[in-house]
């Protein structure tokens, strides 16, 4: 009996090709997607899973600001060495912070960032060492460690234990010597590629029990004794000993203490929650509802492919019911029937199953979007669960797209069947409910992608407060020598009628070809007032060459010495923070033990420094010549600028011989900081295109089971004197009121999602009515043009074919 069924069920494949393949394909698509997304979210799920059991926290602190809560996972070289030794429920501590972004080995500068942390970290965290020392490999001050991909670009074949590189540990070049290699960091948190101490950084001595100015990350263990809370309490204990004026500042500006009573904490995130953690790890972190929203697309799809099959099995049900009507009368039973239609749903199923993991399996390994998630479909092939979970999947499509047809069909009755008089409602809920479904989940991904896009565009052309287009971004390979760089470029281009300035910082403006970002802030109270500040240090004419003119004052300029001994530029926000309209030509101390202080030369318009993702925020620019320099600033006319890049490049290689040139257009860099963004929006746009596609498929196959069913109606209607156009209007207008009725339905509901989806945006577009009536245009158009060409053409038939029967 399962071979003449399975026998059938392949003849009835080739018998109906059109169908076959759009079945085929729909669920071709759906299962890929549906498969690829469920390994998406599954290993999102899996991020720090590792830590799991090993007491690993990460530290933040919360401040009950009468505003509004403020968190902050940035701290200073102070508080963790405190914490480790007053705190005797911390058994390890680590903090992490970024060192330069040059390796120096046989002669080559190899671009690569090297990341400090203390010597636990590596006892702290699971990354298996595959060469070397073990835990200890961080303990002496000229250790490095390298993960194994690091290691084959500097050294290639050669062994790496042992080896000696110099590599930039804050403004300076420092020997080290590599000590260990473990596996590269996978799905985790804590992503680097060199590792050193955080001892080796040349302000160490200076800044080690600073409690002010914010650059590294913390992390802790706890003893095995130690819970959580008890950590806490003593990590309360150690602040109110270090630093009590915060608690102060805050009663003073009316904050309210939480139910334990503090005003401002520190407080312990633990490893497992921090991917998922937006409220303290704010816009850089994955929410559950993104993943979520994430794996309901490959759903949809997948849902979307089984409407279709289940509309076509329908529309292909009338060819087959004299069938069923034999059958009957030869005996067969109702179930048997059933298992042979299902049947042939499965093997339907099973085929694009079995397809879909071949084309997965091509995608995983040729497209570089995947080969950064390292997903391999050999490491879950045979895991228990992940077979599971893809049987289930494939009954629970098998049976929604093949059982309802089935049932439907073995339900006719056999006088009916024989005498071709099968008739099924032709109004039935649950045929036209499929087809809004589908249009109800195209209008909703068109809708979030034509938004993501809108806001993706926002961001990436939004006025910066600087002139982005007009200036050249240029990576040092040798920071500590970045101000005398800049003065030897500065003498060089100073003929060049496209070149206005130069100037340079610590930061870069946008993500440029190293592709990293510095952050550093620092607190202080000022005449009664709690200060926040980021700050940059940066070299002459940096205003003039981001092209953000002083409100008040200046900018840093060669004539005035004592602007490189604390001379500073601050934000107008910064201005406002500090409450004194006249500030210019003042001297601030935010440092009780600088009796520099900060003279105040200029107040400068905000402008955003760091992507719009984030809020911006007070800004204080420095003047230090022995501070890092690593990335040159050009502004130029804007007139060839490609000629520009060319004459900067070779003036490079004059000033760093030998080495790469990574100079890039900040426009370019700025737009670079929303990758994410562009990829999200890319992606809903795949979907959206697929979705709208399966949908008109699906669409199509009921107007053929419309016009199928209502042959004889049509013919007797021309006969009767109908014009082409009333059929056709009379045959579609049920299609386009379904279809007005998906996107009635879908317009709330998108609107709901990407309201909530941008509030995760300081800087946002508005949703407006009218991008709704542009998707609604869109959808309906699209399946106006799927029904006019079969309408149409059933109109124009001759209506003696259709009645000659009669």
């Amino acid at each position: 009996m399962l071979p003449n069924n399975l026998k059938i069920a392949w003849r009835n494949l080739f018998r109906n090709k059109l169908h076959s393949a759009i079945n085929i394909g729909g669920l071709i698509i759906g299962f890929t997607i549906g498969i690829a997304d469920i390994l998406i979210v599954f290993l999102q799920f899996q991020t720090n899973h590792q830590y799991d059991g090993k007491r690993l926290y990460e530290v933040y602190t919360v401040a009950h600001d009468p505003a509004g809560d403020v968190y902050e996972n940035s701290f200073s070289l102070g508080p963790g060495p405190a914490y480790k030794a007053e705190a005797p429920a911390i058994q390890r501590m680590t903090r992490i912070g970024d060192g330069g972004n040059h390796i120096e080995y046989k002669g080559r500068d190899i671009s690569i960032p090297l990341t400090t942390v203390d010597e636990d970290f590596l006892s702290m965290f699971s990354f298996p060492v595959v060469k070397g020392r073990g835990a200890d490999a961080l303990r002496d001050l000229t250790d490095a460690v390298v993960t194994e991909e690091t290691a084959k670009t500097i050294f290639g074949n050669e062994d790496p234990i042992g080896k000696h590189i110099r590599a930039s540990v804050g403004d300076r070049m420092q020997d080290l010597v590599v000590s260990a290699v473990v596996k590269d960091p996978v799905r985790s948190t804590i992503r680097f590629q060199v590792l050193a101490r955080l001892e080796n950084a040349p302000d160490y001595a200076r800044k080690k029990n600073n409690w002010e100015d914010h650059s590294v990350s913390l992390y802790v263990q706890l003893k095995e004794s130690a819970g959580q809370r008890l950590a806490e309490g003593q990590l309360r204990e150690a602040d109110r000993k270090h630093v009590p004026d915060i608690y102060t500042d805050l009663r003073k500006k009316g904050a309210k203490p939480d139910a334990l009573g503090d005003v401002w904490a520190t407080r312990l995130l633990p490893m497992k929650d921090v991917y998922f953690n937006t409220t303290v790890n704010g816009h850089r972190a994955t929410s559950v509802s993104e993943v979520l929203i994430s794996a309901s697309v490959g759903l949809f799809i997948i849902l979307i492919a089984c409407f279709n099959f289940v509309n076509i099995s329908l529309a292909g049900a009338f060819t087959r019911s004299r069938e069923m009507g034999v059958r009957k009368c030869l005996g067969a039973q109702r179930w048997r029937l059933f298992g042979q239609l299902w049947g042939e749903s499965m093997l339907v199923c099973v085929l694009s199953f079995a397809l879909s993991l071949v084309l997965l399996n091509i995608l995983l390994h040729s497209f570089p979007a995947f080969q950064v998630l390292r997903i391999s479909l050999a490491d879950f092939a045979w895991r228990p669960g992940f077979i599971g979970l893809m049987a289930g999947l494939l009954l629970f499509v098998s049976l929604m797209a093949g059982g309802y047809p089935a049932l439907v069909m073995i339900r006719f009755k056999v006088v009916e069947t024989l005498k071709g008089n099968v008739k099924i409602h032709r109004r039935s809920p649950l045929r036209r409910s499929l087809i809004v479904l589908q249009f109800v989940i195209a209008c909703v991904t068109i809708s979030c992608t034509f938004i993501l896009y809108r806001q993706y565009r926002f961001l990436a052309h939004a006025d910066l407060g600087m002139a982005k287009e007009t200036i050249i971004s240029v990576p040092l390979h040798s920071p500590a020598a970045g101000h005398a760089v800049i003065a030897r470029l500065r003498t060089r281009l100073a003929a060049d009628p496209r070149i206005v300035s130069v100037s340079g910082s610590n930061i870069n403006l946008g993500r440029g070809s190293d592709h990293r970002t510095v952050k550093i802030g620092t607190n202080f109270p000022y005449h009664g007032r709690d200060v926040s500040t980021l700050r940059a240090w940066v070299d002459y004419d940096y205003l003039k060459t981001i092209g953000v003119k002083p409100l008040a004052g200046r900018d840093f300029d060669p004539a005035y010495g004592t602007d490189t001994t604390n001379g500073c530029i601050i934000s107008e926000s910064m201005a406002k923070s500090l409450g004194d309209s006249a500030i210019v030509g003042k001297t601030i101390y935010p440092d009780s033990a600088d009796k520099k202080g900060w003279h105040i030369v200029g107040v400068f318009p905000d402008f955003h420094l760091y992507t719009m993702a984030e809020q911006m925020e007070p800004l204080t620019l420095s003047l230090d010549m022995n501070a890092q320099i690593p990335y040159v600033f050009i502004k130029t006319t804007g007139r060839d600028m490609l000629g520009a890049m060319a004459t900067i490049k070779r003036e490079m290689a004059e000033l760093e011989p030998g080495q790469d040139f990574n100079g890039s257009f900040v426009d370019d860099n700025v737009e670079d900081w929303y990758k994410d963004e562009k990829g999200a929006s890319l992606i809903f746009s795949i979907a959206a295109t697929i979705s709208i596609a399966l949908s008109c498929s699906g669409l199509l196959a009921m107007v053929l089971l419309m016009i199928q069913r209502r042959v004889k109606e049509i013919g007797v209607r021309k006969v009767l004197g109908a014009s082409v156009r009333s059929i056709s209007v009379m045959v579609s207008r049920e299609f386009i009121a379904l279809v007005g009725l998906a996107v009635a339905i879908a317009t709330p509901i998108s609107w709901l999602l990407m309201d909530k989806f941008l509030q995760h945006y300081p800087y946002r577009i508005d949703i407006t009515v009218g991008m709704f009536l542009l998707v609604g245009a869109t959808a309906i158009g699209i399946a106006v043009a799927t029904i006019a060409f079969n309408t149409v053409r059933a109109a124009r038939q001759n209506p003696v074919k259709a009645l000659r029967t009669e």
